[in-house]
Parts: structure tokens; sequence; C-alpha cells
């Protein structure tokens, strides 16, 4: 394996034992401080409406200063924010700490490290093609994911407030260690990273209308999952910490093997068809109550996802300009990050309302990113 993949799969698995571990926790846990899904549901909406802002921040200030480096500030950042999650039981405030540590979506899509732009602007840097460039993300999802795995699994054994201060531990050596291992080289650019994402305007614009749609089915399908499938489906935490591990899985196995759709498909054919089987598959989920049943369809759910998150990936990371190379993903992605944030508030809403209706719903949105995607965008690199 190559050195710096081994450095960035290993940071991915630090951080991500953290965010495995709150991805299932923190909706529960905000239901009861709120009382309501809905009221949980806003919570995690101020803290997406945040960390629209400081995830912008921290890849600009990577294009600037160096990504590795810029990579070490969220992490740090990141842990000032378990510190304050393990310190107060406000909902706000534990909302707020998570916006400033960047976490603006909770549920198992949090955990996936090729999603990252500094990540994204790593792996560029390392790789010359569409496929190279794919395959090494996949490996990235694979060691980060590993991470969320365990960390899922954890929530079967400790508190949250116990199981914080832990976190605070592995997170801090993260930082470290990207720091050590990948930043010493770098050096200070006078870039101006949003001049640069300007440079490929209308494939942000297009990308962005696609990201637009899915992040509204994966706002509803994801923030909430876990109260999703307690309230509905009546799991407690230990399952539903098991069969998110199962997803999870299923998710970094298949991104191994998307750079063989990519050099089969093509980036954006490979996108497309993703999203359409994976809008289809969550559609059904309300019709499988069976926890085995269940599992296997949520597993087949994410392989989809894997491989075509895989590639969308590998797709803005190659379209971005020199200088813009983690700035033009984050931008590029805030418009499903403005669609999912107030959508973890609608799912709270439909939780409590027509929870039967959720996942059909997000399927559709899903399904209908696939079709702007496969319309409007040319292939790159």
């Amino acid at each position: 394996m190559k050195r710096y993949l081994l450095a960035i799969g290993l940071e991915r698995f630090l951080r991500n034992l953290a965010t495995g571990y709150l991805a299932v926790v923190v909706p529960l846990y905000l239901k009861e401080l709120t009382g309501s899904a809905l009221a949980a549901g806003l919570v995690v909406t101020a803290a997406g409406l945040i960390s629209l802002g400081t995830s912008i921040l921290y890849a600009a200030l990577g294009d600037v200063i160096g990504h590795a480096r810029g990579l070490a500030v969220s992490e740090v950042a990141f842990a000032s924010a378990l510190v304050a999650i393990a310190a107060y039981r406000n909902p706000w405030a534990v909302g707020i700490a998570l916006g400033i540590g960047g976490v603006g979506m909770l549920g198992p899509g949090s955990t996936r490290g090729s999603f990252v732009p500094l990540i994204m602007a790593l792996v560029r840097r390392h790789t010359s093609n569409a496929v190279e460039r794919t395959r090494d993300l996949g490996i990235v999802n694979l060691l980060s994911t590993a991470g969320g795995i365990a960390g899922s699994l954890l929530v079967a054994f400790t508190a949250l407030r116990e199981a914080s201060l832990f976190f605070v531990l592995s997170v801090s050596t993260a930082a470290a260690l990207v720091l050590l291992s990948l930043g010493r080289g770098e050096t200070v650019r006078r870039a101006n990273p949003f001049r640069a994402v300007k440079k490929r305007g209308a494939t942000v614009l297009a990308y962005s209308l696609s990201q637009l749609v899915a992040g509204v089915g994966i706002g509803l399908s994801n923030s909430l999952l876990s109260l999703w499938m307690n309230t509905y489906l009546g799991m407690g935490p230990a399952l539903i910490a098991v069969i998110y591990a199962i997803g999870n899985a299923a998710f970094s196995l298949s991104a191994l093997f998307a750079h063989v759709f990519v050099r089969l498909l093509g980036l954006v054919k490979a996108s497309a068809a993703s999203r359409f089987a994976s809008g289809a598959l969550l559609a059904v989920l309300p019709l499988i109550p069976h926890p085995a049943a269940f599992a296997a369809i949520y597993a087949l759910y994410n392989a989809m996802v894997g491989i075509g998150g895989t590639a969308r990936s590998s797709y803005i990371s190659g379209a971005a300009a020199e200088g813009g190379e983690a700035t033009t993903p984050a931008l590029a992605s805030i418009s499903m990050r403005m669609a999912a944030t107030p959508s973890a508030a609608a799912a709270g809403y439909l939780i409590e309302a027509g929870p039967a209706l959720l996942m059909p719903i997000a399927g559709a949105f899903v399904a209908a990113a696939g079709y702007i995607f496969l319309k409007y965008l040319r292939e790159v690199d």
C-alpha cells in the first residue's frame, strides 16, 4: 500500500471511531434531551447549517496552507467539539459543537472518507488519472469506514460521556498523524481558491444541481435513520449499531471495486446508475421489518452508494482547477448539505406523522439526482 494511503486511512480510522459512535447515539440522545423527534431534527439542522461554513473554511484553508495541514486543523476542531459534547447536556450546545467540528450530517454516510474535500485533494495530489484516483479513494473508504464500523459497535459497551473522552484522544492522535506524515513538506501557496472554482463554473453548477436533489433524499433517509429504525421498526440501539456496521462494510467493500465500474462505464454513467439503484432500494426499506432481511437490503443499498459515491468524489476532484482542489468539491457539494440540512427536520416530522412514507420519498429524490447527473455532466480526464 502507498505510504500516503496508509497515513490517510489510519487518520480516517481514528476519527471515524468517534463519528461512527455519534451517528448511532446522538439522534437518540437529542430526542432524550428535547423530548421529540422533530426537535432532535431541528438541532441536527442547526449543526448542519454551521458545518456548511466550517467545511468550506477548512477546505479553503487547506488549499492555501496545505491540504494535510488543513485536515489537521479540522481534526483539532472536531476534538474540541467532542469535549463540549461530553461537558454539556444542552441540546443546542451539542448541535453547535457538532457544526464547529464539521459534522453536518449524522448517519452511516458520515464515516465515509472519500466524501471529505481535503481527502479528495490529497488523493488527487498522489494520483494521475480517473481510474487510479477512484481506486485510491476506494481504499480510503475501506480504511475509514472500518473505523466507523468499530465506533458503531462500541455503542453496546460504553455510554456517550465516557466514550467522548476516549474519542478526544483518538481524534487528537489523528490530527498529529496527518500533520507529521503528510504536512511537513507542504508550503503556503499564493492561491485564491474561489477564483479557481470559478474556472470550472459550468461543471460545478451542474454537479451542484444533482447534489441538491440528492441532498433532499439523503437528508430524509440518513440524518435520523437510527431514530426511524427505532420508532418505526422497533429496533434497539445495539441492533441498529450492528445493521450500521453491516451497511458500512458493504459500502467499503463495494468502494474497492468502484474503479472497475469507472473503467467500464466512465465516471458519469457509474455515478448515475448507482443513484437509480440506491433510490429504488431505499423505497422498499419500509416493507422489510424483519431485521435480517432489512440488513440484507440495507447492505445492498450501501454497496450501490459505495460505487457511486466513490465515482462522484473522483469526478469532482478531477474536475477542480489548480488552487481549488479542496474548495471546489466543498462548494460543489454545499447544495447537498443545504438540502440535507433542513431535510433532517422534515425527517423528524415524517417519523412522527407518516414514517412509512419517509424512505419512498427519499428514494425518489435520489433517483432523480441520478438522472440530472447523467443528462448534464460530461466525463473529465
